[in-house]
């Protein structure tokens, strides 16, 4: 993504309950319709939103803490970057890497970054792709 281009950014702060998972979905929905997603690729990041989502909650069953979503626009291109508020990611990259939800990520999103340097899930999806 080139640096000349502005970049948008909408975050939300949700707390470890599956009750928000549909407030992130929401969320989603509403940033890449504003960018100019269709309907199909609108709904495919919404899964993948969910997929991320699920999976943080699955390991992290005690409700404690809390995570940050990140929605970064950059021209025609959506950044989706998750991070551990108060949970760490990195213990989850073995287990992912066999995570069914992974390979849905993957078939609906461009990128699919798991465990960086920095602690995040980090998928990427341009319009029209």
């Amino acid at each position: 993504m080139s640096n000349n281009i502005a970049c948008d950014n909408v975050a939300l702060v949700l707390p470890l309950k599956r009750e928000y998972v549909s407030t992130a979905r929401l969320t989603a929905s509403s940033v890449a319709n504003r960018i100019g997603f269709n309907i199909d690729e609108i709904e495919d990041i919404k899964v993948a939103v969910s997929e991320v989502c699920n999976i943080i909650l699955a390991r992290e069953a005690d409700e404690i803490g809390q995570y940050r979503i990140s929605f970064n626009i950059r021209g025609n291109v959506l950044e989706i970057m998750f991070t551990g508020e108060s949970i760490q990611f990195n213990c989850f990259k073995e287990a992912l890497d066999n995570e069914y939800g992974l390979y849905i990520m993957k078939a609906l999103m461009d990128t699919v970054e798991l465990c960086n340097d920095n602690n995040s899930i980090v998928m990427t999806k341009k319009i029209g792709v």
